[in-house]
């Protein structure tokens, strides 16, 4: 038989080894609900990012149709302004790789001068400029100095989503309506 100091060690060593899974267990658990909370707060974060950028969006296109700008120079300006969340630049250099911010920044001026949609994809491109991911409508004034209303939306994917499931964030600006002035 055992002496009851060496069942008492051996007893203690057993309940040592259960607590040190049981602290295993525990850090999984609480590892898994902050990734958890991370992650939501980083999703959050990027919609938060591109409502901001979608308002600024409307802002710069109602300015835009205000001061007269056709439907083509708008729906230009919309894109511009929304490059930051617009998803990964499509267009490339002339060695056939990635567009770095500075060379994207410098090729905005050249895209907006663009006469025509198929000049504008040889400067820029994005990923979320297509046709049903990027769109805006104007509710346009009636009579002299009424308000113009700009909404913009951009169909963007939540995080690790497929195509099919994509998130809307709408964006709005009002301006007063001055293209008469320009106009006269």
């Amino acid at each position: 038989m055992t002496s009851a100091p060496a069942q008492i060690r051996a007893d203690a060593r057993i309940r040592s080894g259960l607590r040190k899974g049981q602290a295993m267990v525990e850090t999984v658990v609480v590892m898994f609900f902050l990734s958890l909370v991370f992650f939501l707060v980083y999703e959050y974060a990027n919609l938060l990012t591109a409502h901001t950028v979608v308002n600024y969006a409307a802002a710069r296109a109602a300015r835009a149709r205000t001061v007269g700008f056709n439907d083509f120079m708008v729906t230009k300006t919309v894109r511009v302004a929304t490059a930051s969340v617009a998803g990964e630049c499509l267009s490339q250099d002339d060695f056939g790789d990635e567009l770095s911010t500075g060379t994207i920044v410098s090729r905005m001026g050249s895209y907006l001068e663009a006469e025509n949609e198929a000049d504008t994809k040889g400067i820029l491109d994005f990923e979320l400029w297509e046709p049903g991911k990027l769109g805006w409508t104007a509710d346009e004034p009636k009579g002299e100095n009424a308000e113009l209303i700009m909404r913009v939306w951009q169909r963007r994917p939540l995080y690790d989503a497929d195509d099919e499931e994509l998130r809307e964030v709408r964006g709005e600006a009002g301006i007063e309506n001055h293209y008469p002035l320009y106009l006269q």
